[in-house]
C-alpha cells in the first residue's frame, strides 16, 4: 500500500488532541494506539487476514491497558448520582406498582443491568468523542472533543463502508465495548481501546475527499476553522 493511500489516516492521527493526551499519559499506550490504528485501517483497505490478526493483537493489548489504567466502577453499589437516577426511575412507576418497583430496583440483578446499560450507552455515544460529551457532561471530569466534530459525518460514512466490506473488523470493533461496559469509563484518557476504530473509520470516510482536489481544499478550509476552535476549547 502506497503512502498516498494512507494519507487520510495520517491526517486523522496528526490532527488529534486525544492522541496527544494519550501520549502525555503513557508513550507506550500512544504507540500501541497508532500501530493499532494503522493495522485496522490496512485490514479494511487490503482485506488481508494477516493485518486483521495483527489488529486483533494490538486491540487486545489496548484492552488490557484499558483495564489496568481504569478506576473500576462497581456493578453492585450505587454512587450518589446513580441513586438519584434510581429514584427518578421509581417515580415513573404507577403508584399501584410502587412496592413492585421498590423490590425490582433494589435487586442486585437490576442494579447490575442498569449499570452495564449506562456504561455501554456512554461509550457508544458519539457525543463523548465529537462534542465533549455534551449534554452528558460528568461531574469531576474535564470533558473535551476527542475528535473535531466536523469529522462525524466521515465517521458515519466509514462505518457504512466497513459494514459492506469488512464484517470481521466490525466484530473486532465491538470487542472493547464488552470490558468497557463492565468496568465503566473512569479512565484519565477515556476509552482509548476504541481509538483505532474511530480513527480508521473516519479515515475511510475521508478517502473520497482526499481523491478530489476541489473537495479536499474546501474540507481543509472548514476543518482548519473547526480545529482552531477545538484547540481553543481544550485550552480554555
Amino acid at each position: 500500500m502506497t503512502s498516498r493511500k494512507i494519507l487520510p489516516l495520517l491526517f486523522v492521527l496528526i490532527f488529534n488532541l486525544w492522541l496527544i493526551k494519550i501520549f502525555r499519559y503513557n508513550v507506550f499506550i500512544g504507540i500501541t494506539v497508532i500501530l493499532g490504528s494503522i493495522f485496522v485501517y490496512l485490514s479494511i483497505q487490503a482485506g488481508i487476514k494477516k493485518y486483521f490478526y495483527i489488529s486483533a493483537l494490538f486491540i487486545s493489548v489496548l484492552m488490557i491497558f484499558q483495564y489496568k489504567t481504569s478506576s473500576i466502577n462497581s456493578l453492585v453499589f450505587l454512587n450518589e448520582n446513580e441513586k438519584i437516577e434510581q429514584q427518578q426511575r421509581m417515580r415513573g412507576y404507577p403508584k399501584s406498582l410502587y412496592r413492585f418497583a421498590n423490590w425490582l430496583e433494589q435487586r442486585k440483578e437490576a442494579i447490575i443491568f442498569y449499570k452495564i446499560e449506562d456504561n455501554f450507552s456512554e461509550v457508544v455515544d458519539p457525543n463523548l468523542y465529537f462534542f465533549a460529551n455534551h449534554p452528558r457532561e460528568r461531574i469531576g471530569v474535564v470533558e473535551y472533543e476527542k475528535l473535531p466534530y466536523v469529522l462525524l459525518p466521515f465517521f458515519v460514512m466509514g462505518i457504512l463502508f466497513v459494514k459492506k466490506s469488512g464484517h470481521n473488523i466490525l466484530l473486532l470493533s465491538v470487542s472493547p465495548l464488552i470490558p468497557l461496559s463492565l468496568i465503566g469509563n473512569s479512565n484519565p484518557i477515556g476509552p482509548f481501546s476504541l481509538f483505532p476504530f474511530l480513527a480508521a473509520y473516519v479515515a475511510i470516510g475521508l478517502e473520497p475527499v482526499f481523491k478530489n482536489k476541489k473537495y479536499f481544499f474546501a474540507f481543509i478550509l472548514v476543518f482548519s476553522l473547526v480545529f482552531i476552535q477545538t484547540i481553543s476549547y481544550a485550552t480554555y
